[in-house]
Protein backbone atom coordinates (compact mmCIF):
# COMPACT_ATOMS: atom_id res chain seq x y z
CA UNK A 1 0.00 0.00 0.00
CA UNK A 2 1.12 3.24 -1.09
CA UNK A 3 1.37 6.27 1.27
CA UNK A 4 -2.18 7.88 1.67
CA UNK A 5 -3.67 4.74 1.08
CA UNK A 6 -5.63 2.17 3.33
CA UNK A 7 -7.95 -0.75 3.04
CA UNK A 8 -11.67 -0.07 4.40
CA UNK A 9 -13.01 -3.50 5.83
CA UNK A 10 -16.89 -2.62 6.19
CA UNK A 11 -17.28 -5.76 8.66
CA UNK A 12 -14.53 -4.78 11.00
CA UNK A 13 -15.73 -2.62 14.04
CA UNK A 14 -12.60 -1.13 14.88
CA UNK A 15 -9.20 0.22 13.44
CA UNK A 16 -6.81 -2.75 12.53
CA UNK A 17 -3.65 -0.67 11.40
CA UNK A 18 -2.50 2.87 11.63
CA UNK A 19 -4.53 2.95 15.40
CA UNK A 20 -2.00 4.53 17.22
CA UNK A 21 -1.06 6.99 14.64
CA UNK A 22 -5.01 7.95 13.95
CA UNK A 23 -4.98 8.22 18.17
CA UNK A 24 -2.05 10.53 18.39
CA UNK A 25 -3.99 12.65 15.84
CA UNK A 26 -6.79 12.48 17.60
CA UNK A 27 -9.32 11.23 14.67
CA UNK A 28 -11.29 8.23 14.24
CA UNK A 29 -12.92 6.67 10.84
CA UNK A 30 -16.50 5.77 11.12
CA UNK A 31 -18.49 4.20 8.12
CA UNK A 32 -21.72 5.31 7.66
CA UNK A 33 -24.42 4.34 4.61
CA UNK A 34 -21.74 3.10 2.78
CA UNK A 35 -19.88 6.58 3.24
CA UNK A 36 -16.55 6.72 4.65
CA UNK A 37 -16.19 9.71 7.47
CA UNK A 38 -13.54 11.07 10.12
CA UNK A 39 -14.35 11.86 13.54
CA UNK A 40 -12.39 13.94 15.75
CA UNK A 41 -11.34 12.76 19.60
CA UNK A 42 -10.90 14.76 22.34
CA UNK A 43 -8.65 11.94 24.27
CA UNK A 44 -4.91 12.20 23.28
CA UNK A 45 -2.32 9.52 23.00
CA UNK A 46 -1.33 10.59 26.66
CA UNK A 47 -4.58 10.85 27.77
CA UNK A 48 -5.01 6.98 26.71
CA UNK A 49 -2.20 6.15 28.42
CA UNK A 50 -3.16 6.90 31.90
CA UNK A 51 -6.13 5.01 30.94
CA UNK A 52 -7.01 0.82 31.98
CA UNK A 53 -7.43 0.02 27.98
CA UNK A 54 -9.39 -3.19 29.71
CA UNK A 55 -11.88 -0.62 29.81
CA UNK A 56 -12.32 -0.41 25.94
CA UNK A 57 -14.72 -2.26 24.34
CA UNK A 58 -14.06 -4.57 21.32
CA UNK A 59 -15.90 -7.21 19.92
CA UNK A 60 -13.76 -9.86 21.55
CA UNK A 61 -14.28 -8.23 24.93
CA UNK A 62 -17.65 -8.23 27.15
CA UNK A 63 -17.97 -6.70 30.11
CA UNK A 64 -18.62 -8.86 33.47
CA UNK A 65 -19.93 -7.31 37.05
CA UNK A 66 -19.08 -9.34 39.93
CA UNK A 67 -22.27 -8.89 41.34
CA UNK A 68 -25.37 -11.80 42.84
CA UNK A 69 -27.04 -12.64 39.74
CA UNK A 70 -30.86 -10.86 38.90
CA UNK A 71 -34.12 -13.38 39.30
CA UNK A 72 -37.11 -12.44 36.97
CA UNK A 73 -40.29 -13.44 38.69
CA UNK A 74 -43.22 -14.10 36.22
CA UNK A 75 -47.18 -14.07 36.51
CA UNK A 76 -48.47 -18.20 35.95
CA UNK A 77 -45.22 -18.86 35.02
CA UNK A 78 -46.85 -22.97 35.07
CA UNK A 79 -48.01 -21.90 31.59
CA UNK A 80 -45.19 -21.41 29.06
CA UNK A 81 -45.42 -18.78 26.60
CA UNK A 82 -44.67 -20.53 23.35
CA UNK A 83 -44.21 -18.47 20.47
CA UNK A 84 -43.01 -19.30 16.80
CA UNK A 85 -40.26 -18.05 15.37
CA UNK A 86 -41.00 -15.45 12.89
CA UNK A 87 -40.06 -16.34 9.05
CA UNK A 88 -36.25 -15.23 8.66
CA UNK A 89 -34.62 -14.88 4.97
CA UNK A 90 -31.70 -16.85 4.55
CA UNK A 91 -29.69 -13.48 4.03
CA UNK A 92 -30.73 -12.59 7.51
CA UNK A 93 -29.58 -16.09 9.31
CA UNK A 94 -26.31 -15.72 7.21
CA UNK A 95 -26.00 -11.80 8.31
CA UNK A 96 -27.20 -13.34 12.52
CA UNK A 97 -24.45 -16.28 12.33
CA UNK A 98 -21.60 -14.46 13.22
CA UNK A 99 -23.61 -12.66 16.15
CA UNK A 100 -24.63 -15.28 17.96
CA UNK A 101 -21.31 -17.32 17.26
CA UNK A 102 -19.70 -14.37 18.94
CA UNK A 103 -22.31 -14.19 21.68
CA UNK A 104 -22.38 -17.97 22.37
CA UNK A 105 -18.64 -18.27 22.60
CA UNK A 106 -18.23 -15.19 25.32
CA UNK A 107 -20.73 -17.06 26.86
CA UNK A 108 -23.90 -14.54 27.12
CA UNK A 109 -25.66 -17.08 25.10
CA UNK A 110 -26.47 -21.02 25.88
CA UNK A 111 -28.20 -24.10 24.45
CA UNK A 112 -30.81 -25.60 26.50
CA UNK A 113 -34.10 -27.20 26.01
CA UNK A 114 -36.95 -24.52 27.40
CA UNK A 115 -40.78 -24.39 27.48
CA UNK A 116 -40.75 -20.93 26.84
CA UNK A 117 -39.74 -19.63 23.02
CA UNK A 118 -39.97 -16.05 21.93
CA UNK A 119 -39.07 -14.74 18.27
CA UNK A 120 -36.05 -12.97 17.21
CA UNK A 121 -35.28 -10.36 14.18
CA UNK A 122 -32.05 -9.55 12.34
CA UNK A 123 -31.80 -5.74 12.69
CA UNK A 124 -29.57 -4.84 9.75
CA UNK A 125 -26.91 -2.02 11.18
CA UNK A 126 -25.72 0.86 8.77
CA UNK A 127 -22.18 -0.70 8.37
CA UNK A 128 -23.92 -3.75 6.87
CA UNK A 129 -23.14 -6.03 10.33
CA UNK A 130 -26.79 -7.53 12.04
CA UNK A 131 -28.07 -7.30 15.11
CA UNK A 132 -29.98 -9.80 16.87
CA UNK A 133 -32.99 -8.38 18.25
CA UNK A 134 -35.23 -10.55 20.89
CA UNK A 135 -38.81 -10.00 20.78
CA UNK A 136 -39.96 -9.85 24.53
CA UNK A 137 -43.02 -8.42 24.59
CA UNK A 138 -45.01 -11.06 25.77
CA UNK A 139 -42.47 -11.69 28.32
CA UNK A 140 -42.32 -7.74 29.62
CA UNK A 141 -46.31 -8.46 30.29
CA UNK A 142 -46.12 -11.27 32.30
CA UNK A 143 -43.29 -9.75 34.17
CA UNK A 144 -44.02 -8.71 38.21
CA UNK A 145 -41.96 -5.90 37.96
CA UNK A 146 -39.57 -4.14 40.47
CA UNK A 147 -40.54 -0.44 41.34
CA UNK A 148 -39.10 1.61 39.30
CA UNK A 149 -36.19 3.76 40.77
CA UNK A 150 -34.46 5.18 37.61
CA UNK A 151 -34.07 8.67 38.23
CA UNK A 152 -35.95 11.47 35.92
CA UNK A 153 -33.63 13.30 33.03
CA UNK A 154 -35.21 16.83 34.16
CA UNK A 155 -34.25 16.55 37.71
CA UNK A 156 -30.52 15.35 36.63
CA UNK A 157 -30.39 17.92 34.35
CA UNK A 158 -31.17 20.47 36.75
CA UNK A 159 -28.07 19.37 38.66
CA UNK A 160 -25.84 21.07 35.94
CA UNK A 161 -25.42 25.12 36.71
CA UNK A 162 -23.69 27.78 34.69
CA UNK A 163 -20.18 27.19 36.98
CA UNK A 164 -20.34 24.06 34.94
CA UNK A 165 -17.84 24.47 31.49
CA UNK A 166 -16.25 21.46 30.36
CA UNK A 167 -18.00 17.79 30.33
CA UNK A 168 -17.81 14.60 29.81
CA UNK A 169 -19.99 11.54 28.57
CA UNK A 170 -19.47 8.30 29.05
CA UNK A 171 -21.58 5.25 27.30
CA UNK A 172 -21.50 1.95 28.20
CA UNK A 173 -21.37 -0.50 25.73
CA UNK A 174 -23.60 -3.45 26.09
CA UNK A 175 -24.24 -2.66 29.68
CA UNK A 176 -27.10 -5.08 30.35
CA UNK A 177 -25.05 -7.90 29.60
CA UNK A 178 -22.46 -7.09 31.99
CA UNK A 179 -25.28 -8.67 34.68
CA UNK A 180 -25.10 -12.25 34.97
CA UNK A 181 -28.95 -13.66 35.34
CA UNK A 182 -30.02 -16.23 37.53
CA UNK A 183 -30.12 -19.97 36.27
CA UNK A 184 -33.67 -20.37 37.72
CA UNK A 185 -34.82 -18.13 35.22
CA UNK A 186 -32.67 -18.30 32.37
CA UNK A 187 -35.44 -20.39 30.53
CA UNK A 188 -38.21 -17.90 30.31
CA UNK A 189 -35.49 -15.84 27.91
CA UNK A 190 -34.97 -18.75 25.05
CA UNK A 191 -35.72 -18.39 21.26
CA UNK A 192 -35.16 -20.74 18.87
CA UNK A 193 -31.68 -20.62 16.22
CA UNK A 194 -31.39 -22.11 12.50
CA UNK A 195 -28.01 -22.28 11.38
CA UNK A 196 -27.96 -21.05 7.59
CA UNK A 197 -25.37 -23.48 6.75
CA UNK A 198 -26.13 -26.94 8.24
CA UNK A 199 -30.13 -26.08 8.98
CA UNK A 200 -29.63 -27.33 12.33
CA UNK A 201 -32.28 -26.20 15.17
CA UNK A 202 -31.46 -25.02 18.65
CA UNK A 203 -32.95 -23.40 20.98
CA UNK A 204 -30.49 -21.02 22.82
CA UNK A 205 -31.41 -18.94 26.16
CA UNK A 206 -29.59 -15.31 27.93
CA UNK A 207 -27.62 -15.75 30.59
CA UNK A 208 -27.19 -12.18 31.21
CA UNK A 209 -29.62 -9.40 31.73
CA UNK A 210 -31.13 -9.40 27.88
CA UNK A 211 -31.46 -5.83 25.90
CA UNK A 212 -35.67 -5.35 25.23
CA UNK A 213 -36.23 -6.74 28.95
CA UNK A 214 -38.31 -4.55 30.90
CA UNK A 215 -36.54 -4.47 34.02
CA UNK A 216 -32.76 -4.50 32.25
CA UNK A 217 -33.07 -0.46 32.74
CA UNK A 218 -34.14 -0.55 36.66
CA UNK A 219 -32.55 -3.53 37.71
CA UNK A 220 -29.14 -2.26 35.73
CA UNK A 221 -28.98 1.05 37.07
CA UNK A 222 -29.74 0.08 40.73
CA UNK A 223 -26.13 -2.03 40.60
CA UNK A 224 -24.51 0.79 38.95
CA UNK A 225 -25.42 2.93 41.25
CA UNK A 226 -24.01 0.68 44.11
CA UNK A 227 -20.87 0.49 42.65
CA UNK A 228 -20.55 4.11 41.88
CA UNK A 229 -21.04 4.55 45.54
CA UNK A 230 -17.25 3.80 45.75
CA UNK A 231 -16.54 6.26 43.33
CA UNK A 232 -16.09 9.80 44.98
CA UNK A 233 -15.72 12.77 42.75
CA UNK A 234 -12.98 15.41 43.06
CA UNK A 235 -14.43 18.87 45.28
CA UNK A 236 -16.07 21.21 42.77
CA UNK A 237 -17.43 18.66 40.02
CA UNK A 238 -20.74 16.52 39.49
CA UNK A 239 -21.34 13.00 38.56
CA UNK A 240 -24.79 11.96 37.00
CA UNK A 241 -25.64 8.59 36.10
CA UNK A 242 -29.04 7.95 33.73
CA UNK A 243 -29.07 3.79 33.58
CA UNK A 244 -25.82 3.56 31.41
CA UNK A 245 -25.27 7.15 30.41
CA UNK A 246 -22.42 9.01 32.84
CA UNK A 247 -21.34 12.61 32.94
CA UNK A 248 -19.02 14.65 34.00
CA UNK A 249 -19.00 18.03 35.00
CA UNK A 250 -16.88 20.66 35.96
CA UNK A 251 -15.24 24.17 35.83
CA UNK A 252 -11.96 23.38 33.68
CA UNK A 253 -10.92 21.51 31.44
CA UNK A 254 -7.99 19.88 33.41
CA UNK A 255 -10.57 19.30 36.67
CA UNK A 256 -12.78 17.25 34.22
CA UNK A 257 -9.62 15.55 31.80
CA UNK A 258 -8.63 14.33 35.38
CA UNK A 259 -11.39 13.49 36.75
CA UNK A 260 -12.71 11.96 33.57
CA UNK A 261 -9.75 9.68 33.52
CA UNK A 262 -9.93 8.12 37.12
CA UNK A 263 -13.75 7.30 36.01
CA UNK A 264 -12.86 5.57 33.05
CA UNK A 265 -10.21 3.36 35.25
CA UNK A 266 -12.37 2.83 37.87
CA UNK A 267 -15.00 1.15 35.44
CA UNK A 268 -12.50 -1.03 34.44
CA UNK A 269 -11.46 -1.78 37.04
CA UNK A 270 -15.44 -3.08 38.05
CA UNK A 271 -15.61 -4.95 34.78
CA UNK A 272 -17.38 -2.41 32.14
CA UNK A 273 -16.49 -1.72 28.88
CA UNK A 274 -16.72 1.75 27.59
CA UNK A 275 -17.66 2.54 23.42
CA UNK A 276 -14.50 4.83 23.11
CA UNK A 277 -16.29 6.00 19.47
CA UNK A 278 -19.08 7.26 21.14
CA UNK A 279 -16.81 8.94 24.47
CA UNK A 280 -17.36 12.85 24.30
CA UNK A 281 -13.93 13.35 26.59
CA UNK A 282 -13.39 17.12 27.97
CA UNK A 283 -15.72 18.67 25.92
CA UNK A 284 -17.08 22.48 26.24
CA UNK A 285 -19.86 20.82 24.53
CA UNK A 286 -21.87 17.60 24.89
CA UNK A 287 -24.87 15.44 23.88
CA UNK A 288 -26.91 13.90 26.98
CA UNK A 289 -29.70 12.92 27.38
CA UNK A 290 -31.13 14.20 24.28
CA UNK A 291 -29.93 17.23 25.19
CA UNK A 292 -27.03 19.61 23.74
CA UNK A 293 -25.22 21.13 27.23
CA UNK A 294 -23.19 23.91 26.87
CA UNK A 295 -21.51 26.60 29.36
CA UNK A 296 -24.06 25.44 31.66
CA UNK A 297 -26.88 26.05 29.27
CA UNK A 298 -29.32 23.41 27.80
CA UNK A 299 -31.07 22.93 24.48
CA UNK A 300 -33.31 20.65 23.17
CA UNK A 301 -31.82 17.64 20.60
CA UNK A 302 -34.51 18.84 17.21
CA UNK A 303 -34.64 15.05 16.75
CA UNK A 304 -36.14 14.98 20.32
CA UNK A 305 -38.84 17.40 19.18
CA UNK A 306 -39.41 15.47 15.93
CA UNK A 307 -40.21 12.32 18.13
CA UNK A 308 -42.96 13.84 19.60
CA UNK A 309 -44.19 15.69 17.05
CA UNK A 310 -44.39 12.46 14.34
CA UNK A 311 -46.74 10.51 17.07
CA UNK A 312 -49.94 9.57 16.04
CA UNK A 313 -53.05 10.82 17.78
CA UNK A 314 -52.96 8.29 20.89
CA UNK A 315 -55.46 5.41 21.01
CA UNK A 316 -54.37 3.82 24.16
CA UNK A 317 -53.14 4.40 27.24
CA UNK A 318 -49.86 3.34 26.10
CA UNK A 319 -49.68 5.23 23.57
CA UNK A 320 -50.37 8.24 26.19
CA UNK A 321 -47.67 6.94 28.39
CA UNK A 322 -45.41 7.35 25.60
CA UNK A 323 -46.30 10.82 24.46
CA UNK A 324 -45.86 11.65 28.35
CA UNK A 325 -42.68 9.83 28.48
CA UNK A 326 -41.21 12.22 25.52
CA UNK A 327 -42.40 15.83 26.87
CA UNK A 328 -40.85 14.81 30.31
CA UNK A 329 -37.81 15.07 28.50
CA UNK A 330 -38.61 18.33 27.52
CA UNK A 331 -40.35 19.79 30.34
CA UNK A 332 -37.82 22.60 30.59
CA UNK A 333 -39.39 24.06 27.57
CA UNK A 334 -42.95 23.77 28.00
CA UNK A 335 -44.53 26.36 30.00
CA UNK A 336 -46.42 25.35 32.50
CA UNK A 337 -45.62 21.71 32.48
CA UNK A 338 -47.96 20.22 34.69
CA UNK A 339 -50.97 21.83 34.02
CA UNK A 340 -50.67 21.32 30.61
CA UNK A 341 -50.45 17.62 30.35
CA UNK A 342 -53.01 17.20 33.18
CA UNK A 343 -55.47 15.93 30.73
CA UNK A 344 -53.11 13.52 29.77
CA UNK A 345 -52.66 12.23 33.39
CA UNK A 346 -56.37 12.25 33.24
CA UNK A 347 -56.44 9.47 30.54
CA UNK A 348 -54.42 7.24 32.63
CA UNK A 349 -56.57 6.94 35.51
CA UNK A 350 -59.99 6.91 33.59
CA UNK A 351 -61.26 3.26 33.72
CA UNK A 352 -62.64 3.07 30.26
CA UNK A 353 -60.28 3.16 27.06
CA UNK A 354 -58.79 6.39 25.66
CA UNK A 355 -61.15 8.35 23.99
CA UNK A 356 -59.78 11.17 21.94
CA UNK A 357 -61.55 14.39 21.86
CA UNK A 358 -61.66 17.03 19.27
CA UNK A 359 -60.72 19.42 22.69
CA UNK A 360 -58.02 16.87 23.55
CA UNK A 361 -56.68 17.51 20.47
CA UNK A 362 -56.96 21.21 20.88
CA UNK A 363 -54.87 21.13 23.58
CA UNK A 364 -52.07 18.69 22.74
CA UNK A 365 -52.03 21.55 19.00
CA UNK A 366 -51.47 24.65 21.75
CA UNK A 367 -49.66 26.98 20.07
CA UNK A 368 -47.34 27.99 22.83
CA UNK A 369 -46.69 24.22 23.82
CA UNK A 370 -45.75 23.26 20.25
CA UNK A 371 -43.33 26.10 20.10
CA UNK A 372 -41.96 26.60 23.71
CA UNK A 373 -40.70 22.88 22.54
CA UNK A 374 -38.70 24.46 19.77
CA UNK A 375 -38.55 28.01 21.47
CA UNK A 376 -34.53 28.22 21.55
CA UNK A 377 -34.33 26.53 18.27
CA UNK A 378 -36.55 29.03 16.14
CA UNK A 379 -35.57 32.06 17.62
CA UNK A 380 -31.42 31.48 17.34
CA UNK A 381 -33.01 30.79 13.34
CA UNK A 382 -34.77 33.76 13.70
CA UNK A 383 -32.84 37.04 15.22
CA UNK A 384 -33.92 39.94 13.38
CA UNK A 385 -37.34 39.81 12.86
CA UNK A 386 -38.92 42.58 10.66
CA UNK A 387 -41.68 44.15 12.88
CA UNK A 388 -44.29 43.93 10.51
CA UNK A 389 -43.58 40.20 9.67
CA UNK A 390 -43.74 39.36 13.63
CA UNK A 391 -47.10 41.74 14.11
CA UNK A 392 -48.95 39.88 10.99
CA UNK A 393 -47.44 36.72 12.29
CA UNK A 394 -48.93 36.77 15.84
CA UNK A 395 -52.10 36.60 14.35
CA UNK A 396 -51.93 33.21 13.52
CA UNK A 397 -50.64 30.90 16.08
CA UNK A 398 -48.58 28.11 14.94
CA UNK A 399 -50.08 24.40 15.19
CA UNK A 400 -48.38 21.12 15.44
CA UNK A 401 -48.94 20.55 11.97
CA UNK A 402 -47.14 23.99 11.13
CA UNK A 403 -44.00 22.62 13.45
CA UNK A 404 -43.72 19.31 11.13
CA UNK A 405 -43.70 21.53 8.23
CA UNK A 406 -41.18 24.06 9.67
CA UNK A 407 -38.60 21.39 11.10
CA UNK A 408 -37.32 20.07 8.07
CA UNK A 409 -35.27 23.91 7.69
CA UNK A 410 -33.81 23.46 10.39
CA UNK A 411 -30.08 22.53 10.41
CA UNK A 412 -29.30 19.06 11.36
CA UNK A 413 -25.60 19.06 12.26
CA UNK A 414 -25.48 22.60 14.27
CA UNK A 415 -28.77 23.38 14.96
CA UNK A 416 -28.46 26.22 17.47
CA UNK A 417 -25.80 28.19 15.10
CA UNK A 418 -27.51 32.02 14.50
CA UNK A 419 -28.17 31.12 11.31
CA UNK A 420 -31.37 33.07 9.59
CA UNK A 421 -34.23 31.19 8.45
CA UNK A 422 -34.08 33.51 4.81
CA UNK A 423 -30.94 32.17 4.39
CA UNK A 424 -31.34 28.56 5.04
CA UNK A 425 -35.30 28.94 3.45
CA UNK A 426 -33.19 29.92 -0.08
CA UNK A 427 -30.80 26.85 0.52
CA UNK A 428 -33.61 24.41 0.48
CA UNK A 429 -35.78 26.34 -1.78
CA UNK A 430 -34.87 29.13 -3.66
CA UNK A 431 -34.41 32.52 -2.99
CA UNK A 432 -37.14 33.83 -0.30
CA UNK A 433 -38.09 37.51 0.57
CA UNK A 434 -39.54 37.04 4.19
CA UNK A 435 -39.53 33.62 5.83
CA UNK A 436 -42.68 31.48 4.70
CA UNK A 437 -46.13 32.14 6.58
CA UNK A 438 -45.85 28.80 8.74
CA UNK A 439 -42.15 29.83 10.14
CA UNK A 440 -43.31 32.91 10.76
CA UNK A 441 -46.48 31.64 12.75
CA UNK A 442 -43.99 29.75 14.51
CA UNK A 443 -41.54 31.96 15.85
CA UNK A 444 -43.56 34.58 16.45
CA UNK A 445 -44.95 32.43 18.98
CA UNK A 446 -41.74 31.36 20.29
CA UNK A 447 -40.63 35.17 20.28
CA UNK A 448 -44.06 35.71 22.61
CA UNK A 449 -42.93 33.09 25.23
CA UNK A 450 -39.66 33.89 25.71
Amino acid sequence: MGMGNFLLVPEADFNLLGRDLMVELGIGLEVRQGELGIKIFKLTLEDEQEVNPEVWYTPETVGRLDIPPFTVTLKDPDKPIRLRQYPMSLEGRRGLKPEVERLVSQGLLESCMSPFNTPILPVKKPNGTYRLVHDLREINKRTVSRFPVVANPYTLLSKLGPENMWYSVIDLKDAFWACPLDESCRDYFAFEWEDPDTGRKQQLRWTVLPQGFTESPNLFGQALEQILQDFVPASGLTLIQYVDDLLIAGQTEEQVRKESIKLLNFLGLKGLKVSKSKLQFTEEKVKYLGHYIEKGEKMIDPERVQGILSLPTPGSKKQVRQLLGLLGYCRLWIENYSSKVKFLYAKLTASNRVIWEPKDEEQLQDAETGCMLCKDMLSNMFQNPEAADVAEAKEAPATRQDMRRVLPLIPETEPYKKKGLKQKSAAVGGTVKTPPPVAQRCIASSLRLL
